[in-house]
C-alpha cells in the first residue's frame, strides 16, 4: 500500500490557504467590533449628552421668548394693544425647535434600543464563523503540518528501503493517517487470535 500524494505543494498551499483564510476573518470580525463599538459609544454617550443640553437650550429660549412677548403685551401704543409680530414669531420659533429636540432625544432611545437588539443578533449569527476561525481552521492547520511532516519522512525513507521495507512504511503511515481502517495485516492477525483451536482428539479407551 503507497501514500498516493501526487504533489505535497499542493497540501501545503492548502495549509497556507487555510492561515490566511483564517488571518483575513480575525481581521475582518476585529474591525467590525471597533466600528459596532464606536456607533453604540456615540448613540448611547454623545448623542444623548448632545440632545440634553439642547432640549435645555431650547427650553431656555422658549422661556425668554414668552417673556418677550408678555412684556411687548403688557405696553400699549397710544392705548392700542400692540401686535407684537416679532415676539410672536420667536416665540412660535423656540417652541417648534424645543419641540424638535424633544423628538429627536425620543427617536434617539429608540435607535439605542434598536442598536442594542441587533448587536446582540449579530454576537449570534456570527458565533459559528468564530468558532471555525478560533477552533476548526487551527486544528485542521495543524493536522495539514504533521501529514506533511510525515510525507516528507516517507519521501525520505523510500528510497533506501527495500519493497518490503518500502510496504512496512508505507501501511505505518496510512495506519498514522488514516487510524480508522485497520491494516489488513492487522485484520489477519485478529482472526487469527480469534480462530478457535481444534479440539485434540480423543483415543477410544
Amino acid at each position: 500500500m503507497s501514500a498516493n500524494v501526487h504533489s505535497l505543494e499542493s497540501i501545503e498551499a492548502v495549509r497556507a490557504a487555510l492561515v490566511a483564510f483564517r488571518d483575513e476573518v480575525e481581521q475582518a470580525l476585529a474591525m467590525i467590533d471597533i466600528e459596532m463599538r464606536r456607533v453604540i459609544d456615540w448613540l448611547e454617550h454623545d448623542r444623548p449628552t448632545y440632545w440634553r443640553k439642547q432640549v435645555h437650550v431650547a427650553h431656555d429660549a422658549v422661556t425668554e421668548a414668552r417673556a418677550s412677548l408678555h412684556r411687548c403685551l403688557m405696553y400699549p401704543i397710544n392705548d392700542e394693544r400692540p401686535s407684537c409680530y416679532e415676539e410672536r414669531a420667536e416665540l412660535k420659533k423656540a417652541e417648534a425647535r424645543l419641540a424638535y429636540c424633544n423628538e429627536k432625544s425620543e427617536r434617539l432611545r429608540h435607535w439605542i434600543r434598536e442598536i442594542r437588539h441587533e448587536s446582540f443578533e449579530y454576537e449570534g449569527r456570527i458565533s459559528q464563523l468564530k468558532e471555525i476561525a478560533e477552533i476548526d481552521v487551527p486544528e485542521a492547520t495543524a493536522v495539514l503540518a504533521r501529514l506533511l511532516v510525515r510525507l516528507h519522512e516517507y519521501q525520505a525513507i523510500r528510497p533506501q528501503a527495500d519493497g518490503l521495507a518500502a510496504s512496512a512504511a508505507s501501511e505505518s503511515l496510512a495506519a498514522e493517517l488514516m487510524p480508522d481502517k485497520p491494516s489488513p495485516q492487522g485484520a489477519s492477525t485478529a482472526a487469527s487470535a480469534t480462530q478457535i483451536p481444534d479440539e485434540p482428539s480423543q483415543e477410544p479407551r
